[in-house]
């Protein structure tokens, strides 16, 4: 649930800009520091042998270029009401982690004791098991829309989902040597470190909730996860939708809710701000501390779904690094040059006539996927056709 709340600070600075935008010139309001540095708890408590992420950062100063900032070297410790403790385990960059087997026939409490001396409590949580559930998807007006589909009860009527996206994708080229300065010659590449084929990702990031109780018998019906537009990337060869519904109470689903409007309502200044939201954590000793977040507890579910380009055919798709992209050829007298300058990339050898006069050629940027920002190694959990 990371994804979530990294935003949160955002929506604070902008709401507070916004009320000077008209303004000729610039205005710095006096605002103390109990407006800064406040503490932005994120995360879920999985009983029943999940994993618990707890994320733990602090906003910025509203001038300030960082919007939060990891807060690392806490104690954490959730706590059973009827037994039961457990320390989490701390990641670094403001991420603690759980891995054990926590049992659903109890309530939880989560504590927090920062290097500050700082100690915030949580209030008991209840554990909430999610339902099953599906992801599909259908294909109109070009565009490919993902949804999830459940079915709530009396006790199980509000959710939330997140999402994690992985795609392949490719260089309109393939380089397949290296030229070595030093001898003059091309070195042909290993095909493990070729770098034409890559994965990139992106994630949920806005708040995706409902109440079953809308629907006739409970069940939610192609709740939309997101929308992938025609030409995207993402359906150019084949993608990858990872989902994770969790199931929250009341309370909980009030201040997602908050935080959901406050995103989709930045530009109103009557959106609540996300520090007004009612939290389920409390600073130890000054309740009239803000503190950002809502942790709930439970079991998720986890669904992942691919598709293929093939699947919704005809797709085009179009990347704009890549347009533009051209061959020329490179003589043998020219390689120091073009290909010792960096200028080009050798591609393979020219042999359209004998002897081979030299090598068909492209920048890195057509060659090189990495340079998107992707990887050329294949995610553990990638499954191939």
């Amino acid at each position: 649930m990371d994804v979530l709340l990294n935003n949160t600070s955002y929506y604070i600075i902008g709401l507070l800009l916004l009320t000077n935008l008209g303004c000729r010139e610039p205005f710095f309001p006096e605002i103390s520091d109990f407006e800064d540095d406040i503490l932005v708890v994120e995360g879920y408590i999985e009983v029943g042998g999940g994993t618990t992420q707890i994320n733990l950062s602090g906003t910025s100063s509203l001038y300030s270029e960082i919007a939060t900032s990891p807060i690392s070297g806490g104690e954490l410790v959730i706590q059973g009401e009827k037994e039961g403790r457990w320390p989490l385990q701390s990641m670094g960059n403001g991420q603690y982690l759980l891995s054990e087997n926590l049992p659903e026939n109890q309530n939880y409490s989560l504590s927090i004791h920062l290097e500050n001396g700082e100690r915030y409590l949580s209030e008991m949580i209840s554990p909430l098991i999610s339902p099953d559930f599906d992801i599909s998807y259908t294909k109109q007006n070009g565009d490919v829309q993902v949804y999830t589909n459940t079915r709530g009860e009396e006790q199980t009527e509000f959710f939330l989902w997140v999402y994690e996206e992985t795609w392949m994708y490719r260089t309109p080229q393939i380089s397949f040597f290296n030229y070595d300065e030093a001898s003059g010659n091309m070195v042909l590449i290993d095909q493990e470190d070729l770098t034409y084929r890559c994965w990139n990702f992106d994630q949920s990031r806005r708040v995706i909730l409902e109440s079953s109780a809308r629907f006739e018998n409970n069940r939610i019906f192609q709740k939309e996860l997101l929308t992938i537009d025609s030409l995207s990337e993402k359906l150019g060869i084949r993608y990858r939708i990872h989902t994770r519904q969790y199931v929250l109470d009341r309370e909980a689903y009030v201040f997602w809710e908050g935080i959901r409007r406050n995103s989709d309502d930045i530009g109103s200044i009557f959106s609540p701000l996300p520090s007004a939201v009612s939290s389920n954590i409390h600073h130890a000793e000054n309740p009239d501390i803000p503190v950002i977040g809502y942790i709930s507890a439970g079991v998720s579910r986890e669904k992942e779904l691919y598709i293929n380009r093939d699947e919704v055919s005809p797709w085009r798709t179009i990347i704009g690094d890549y347009q533009g992209c051209l061959i020329d050829t490179v003589a043998i007298a020219d390689y120091d040059e073009k290909f010792g300058q960096g200028e080009y990339v050798p591609l393979y050898e020219d042999c359209e006539v004998f002897p081979c006069s030299g090598f068909f050629a492209s920048t890195t940027g057509c060659t090189d996927c990495r340079i998107r920002g992707g990887t050329t190694t294949k995610p553990d959990y990638w499954k191939d056709e």
